[in-house]
């Protein structure tokens, strides 16, 4: 992905890693949006989704708060 995104900026190999962690995340959620069907898209959502609701629930019962 990251050579398409520099072939889509018309940029030698390298200038992707070169910038700032901000201007990455910005230029990979550009590319996705653009690029990416939503079938695939919306994958990615729920499992993210899960992996916060499964982080939540770990925090929880490590905590008491539940049975588990």
């Amino acid at each position: 992905m990251i050579l398409q995104i520099e072939r889509r900026w018309n940029r030698d190999p390298g200038w992707f890693s070169s910038m700032a962690r901000e201007t990455q995340i910005e230029l990979i959620a550009d590319y996705r949006m653009d690029f990416e069907d939503p079938k695939k898209r919306e994958t990615r959502n729920k499992s993210a989704k899960r992996a916060r609701f499964d982080k939540i629930r770990q925090r929880a019962i490590n905590r008491g708060s539940t049975d588990g």
